[in-house]
This record gives C-alpha cells, structure tokens and sequence, in this order.
C-alpha cells in the first residue's frame, strides 16, 4: 500500500468533517468534482506530512505493526492556479487508469467526507480545510493475501509553505 502517494491523492479533499448529513450513495467522477467545485485553496507550494497512528490485520506480529506505525511521508507539490479553481476527482485518485468508485463525498463549510474505493484500497476521510491548511483523518482497508484485510489509520496535514519554484503556483 502506497501510504504517501494515497495520501497525497487527497489533498484537495483533505482537510474536513462530517457536513451535513446526507444518505450514501454512489456517486460518479462528475458529482464528486462537482462537489469539489465548492472547495477553495490557494494554489502555491503546499507540504503534506502523513502519520499512522494504528494498524490492524490479522496476525500481523508485533514488530511489523511497531514499524509500520509513526510519521510516514513529507511530501511537497506545487498546486497551479488551474489546479487550485477547480480539482477533479481523477486528481483524487492520482490515476490515469481511474478504476475508482466515490461514494458519500460531501465538501462544505470548510468540511468534507467521502470514500474512495480503489481495486488496492478503500479510503475514508473526514476533516477540515481552508483556503491555507487542511486536517484529516483517514482509514484506508488493504486487501491481503488469504482474503484478510489490513486497516491504517492515517492523520494527514497539509499546509501552503510558499510560491513554486516555477512560478505555477503564485
């Protein structure tokens, strides 16, 4: 499982909570980017540091668990101004083959929720954002061999720490 990579996946939904309460329900590319629409972030150089706080499998040996857990990336992408006024929901997966199903997203008021199934990971987040922070938590599922499923309990951060280097990103 490529913790980094699935986290980053999410930095434009990264950051909210639980809005307003609405069924769940499958949703296609183009109502999760619609949702997206309504979320509004500075473009620029925005760093993301992830951490797993838990790990759950069946099985799984104590020293494996113990290494798995703890700060796990920091990693930085220049987000465009393009970027920035309208994310889609490929950019979630950060994916060319986008294979994943969206369900229950909902971005508003600074909130957002959502799952994401991939054919190697299921994602579910919950957190806040702003325009220059955003603060979530995610528990992605990971099949394992033998038909059993692994949990990480993920807390992701990110943050604008300044202009591109290209100057994309003002």
């Amino acid at each position: 499982m490529r913790i980094g990579a699935t986290c980053l996946a999410f930095v434009f939904l990264a950051g909210s909570g639980c809005g307003q309460r609405e069924e769940a329900r499958n949703m296609s590319v183009e109502e999760v980017a619609e949702e997206l629409a309504n979320m509004r972030i500075e473009p620029g150089l925005w760093e993301l540091t992830s951490e797993v706080v838990e790990v759950r499998a069946p099985d799984l040996p104590r020293e494996v668990r113990n290494r798995m857990v703890g700060p796990r990336s920091r990693l930085r992408n220049c987000i465009t101004a393009q970027q920035a006024e309208r994310p889609s929901a490929n950019f979630l997966a950060a994916r060319s083959d986008n294979d994943c199903r969206y369900s229950d997203f909902l971005v508003r008021d600074g909130q957002v929720r959502g799952t994401m199934s991939c054919p190697e990971v299921t994602a579910t987040m919950a957190g806040r954002y702003g325009p220059r922070a955003y603060a979530m938590n995610m528990e992605m599922a990971s099949p394992m061999p033998g038909g059993a499923t692994m949990t990480l309990e993920v807390r992701a951060r990110g943050r604008r720490i300044g202009d591109c280097e290209d100057g994309d990103g003002t």
